[in-house]
């Protein structure tokens, strides 16, 4: 074997993968163990990256963009490798000395998997069970370890750090400080436990070299509408160039991915200064991607409500041009409509509504789903529920919200509110199911059951690959599918599943 890499990049298992070419399949790793068997699982949603000469050919994107930052930075290509950590064996050599680790939700404790963790109660979430496998790998003994990423601050305690043989976190951005922190590393310099990157320039951070899941590209960074939950929304918006974009683009095309998937809080307030989208700046953008050659779909991660309720006509505009394209089917992204209660609106997420005040949120949920629902957009809407000083009233008002868009093409993802480090809300109690009350399991019922019957309309669409993959993602969906009808039932009459127990054991806490 040749020389191996002073520096390797990666992520849990659970975060390598293309999830069959389904965006929102990505969601699955945030299930907890037990629902299947573990081999069907990760058969069916989540198959291991393809990888060529051990190094992974698609990876998330952090990762790309710190192997661009450390390259940039003058660390070659033969020093730095992404690695999916089957690969480890072949890739972890004498000449490796440190092994960055990127994570989102590492302990699965965040808002998605903590609810479905609490709720179904079958075991652990796989995306903890794949994070601890990966720091507690023998091959890492003796090797620097860092864990950075939004979700780093759940593995943060000094304790927790000592346990997981965790040698520093970086918080933050790390395109400026990660290059600095590896060459002090290999240099022999002593380097904090915890590591603060610096805010970054959209100028100063560099294009990924290689390709992304899912065609994942930045545009923007921040969100700036505040709300005290969230860890993006204090952040200063920064937009990056539409050369810059267009780049990272061609690179992913080059290796074969045909969507765009433009990532930002807002894709629809692309080069805003402020809360007001400014619809020609998002155009001009729309108009390049789909202009490149070899891009056949568009996705958004993220827009706000607000910004398509206020702006109807770039909705229009955008969507006729993104279903253009050549393969085309839909528009996803994903949206947040939080909550039905005007005043917890105006007590944890004021800038929300912007420019609107929080009495308007309910027409700002209806009509705007309703006419991206109409625009060929397919959404995965979230709710916190268990909000800080939320009533049986706020619960009930957010039910009437869910019954007032059945029928419209959205997943409903209700998530029962966390405290997460970085946030205004950071020391408050997370919200957990042994406090849910009746209208909380009927709100759950009534969003589950709207999902079932949209996925069984779409779930057709969502799997690419070969005929027996496709053949097995169908029956693994149906299976769950009736599965959901089923948990629906039993739910919406305010009652928690049959078989559920306060008492029952409890996968919320890991066990490290």
């Amino acid at each position: 074997m040749g020389r191996t890499p002073a520096i390797i990049l990666t992520t849990d298992e659970t975060m390598m993968s293309t999830y069959r070419g389904g965006m929102f399949l990505g969601f699955s790793t945030c299930a907890p163990q037990g629902i299947l068997p573990d081999w069907l699982f990760f058969l069916a949603f989540a198959p291991p990256v393809m990888r060529r000469d051990g190094r992974a050919v698609y990876a998330d994107l952090g990762l790309r963009t710190v192997e661009a930052s450390l390259i940039r930075d003058g660390f070659s290509e033969e020093e730095v490798a992404v690695v999916h950590p089957l690969d480890f064996k072949s890739m972890i050599g004498d000449e490796t000395r440190i092994v960055a680790i990127g994570v989102h939700d590492p302990l699965g404790i965040n808002p998605p998997t903590s609810t479905f963790v609490d709720i179904a109660r079958t075991g652990p979430p796989y995306n903890r069970i794949k994070f601890l496998e990966l720091v507690k790998n023998p091959l890492l003994s003796g090797l620097t370890t860092i864990v950075g990423g939004k979700g780093a601050w759940q593995v943060s305690d000094p304790a927790v750090m000592e346990k997981l043989h965790i040698d520093h976190i970086h918080q933050g951005m790390g395109e400026v400080s990660m290059p600095r922190v590896c060459r002090q590393i290999l240099d022999g310099e002593e380097v904090p436990r915890i590591i603060e990157g610096e805010e970054v320039p959209a100028e100063d951070i560099p294009n990924i070299l290689r390709p992304t899941i899912h065609g994942l590209v930045e545009i923007s960074r921040g969100c700036g509408r505040g709300c005290a939950f969230c860890t993006p929304g204090g952040l200063k918006v920064v937009h990056k160039s539409l050369d810059h974009i267009a780049r990272d683009i061609e690179v992913n095309v080059r290796a074969g991915s045909t969507t765009a998937l433009l990532h930002s809080e807002d894709v629809l307030r692309y080069g805003s200064k402020g809360i007001a989208a400014e619809p020609e700046k998002v155009l001009r953008l729309v108009d390049r991607v789909t202009a490149i050659e070899g891009v056949e779909t568009l996705a958004c991660s993220h827009i706000a409500l607000a910004t398509a309720y206020h702006h109807p006509d770039l909705v229009d505009q955008v969507s006729e041009k993104a279903l253009s394209l050549p393969k085309a089917i839909w528009i996803g992204s994903q949206t947040g409509i939080e909550t039905g209660s005007p005043r917890l609106m105006e007590q944890h997420m004021g800038g929300k509504c912007l420019p609107s005040k929080p009495g308007t949120w309910h027409d700002i949920v209806v009509e705007s789903i309703s006419h991206l629902s109409d625009a060929g957009w397919v959404l995965a809407c979230t709710m916190v529920v268990g909000l800080p000083g939320e009533t049986e009233e706020d619960v009930l008002l957010t039910r009437d919200l869910v019954e007032e868009l059945r029928g419209l093409r959205v997943f409903l993802v209700p998530m029962n509110f966390v405290a997460m480090g970085g946030s205004r809300l950071s020391l408050e109690d997370s919200f957990t199911a042994d406090k849910m009350t009746s209208a909380h399991w009927a709100l759950l019922g009534s969003c589950i059951e709207h999902d079932v019957h949209l996925a069984r309309g779409i779930k057709d669409a969502v799997y690419t690959g070969s005929l027996p993959v496709r053949l097995l993602g169908k029956y693994v969906s149906e299976r769950l599918i009736r599965g959901g009808e089923s948990f629906a039932r039993s739910l919406k009459d305010g009652n928690p599943p049959r078989d559920y127990s306060v008492a029952g054991e409890s996968y919320l806490v890991p066990e490290i």
